[in-house]
């Protein structure tokens, strides 16, 4: 194994250090996936928030309690599309040309009756 200091040293090798770091951290265990698991946990609530460094385990219960207080957010769920469907207005022989020209407009336009390319 390499020396992290030289001997009687207080500067340390940052290279020594990540070489020796290797040998203790399995080459099946990734960063990503733990980040991945402990996010999951965060959200459903389930997190163990105890740590060896006080600082860290506060740190872990402010995170899930900021969490907690978040507002839900609502189920997306898939809804069947309703075609809305409209009575036709009648045109009534006092209405004026004006609102006649409107109501056949609208008439037109609401049942369906027309297609709207742009």
């Amino acid at each position: 194994m390499l020396a992290t200091t030289a001997p009687n040293s207080l500067v340390m090798n940052p290279t020594s250090m990540l070489v020796e770091m290797k040998s203790f951290i399995p080459s099946s265990y990734t960063f990503e996936t733990e980040i991945q698991k402990i996010k999951q946990e965060l959200l459903q609530g389930v997190l163990d928030c105890s740590a060896k460094d006080e600082t860290n385990e506060e740190y872990l219960y402010e995170m899930q309690d900021i969490i907690d207080h978040l507002p839900k957010l609502p189920e997306i769920q898939q809804q069947k599309l309703t075609i809305p469907e409209f009575d036709e207005i009648e045109v009534k022989a006092t209405d004026s040309v004006e609102t006649k020209k409107f109501i056949r407009k609208v008439n037109y336009e609401f049942l369906g009756f027309h297609c709207n390319h742009k």
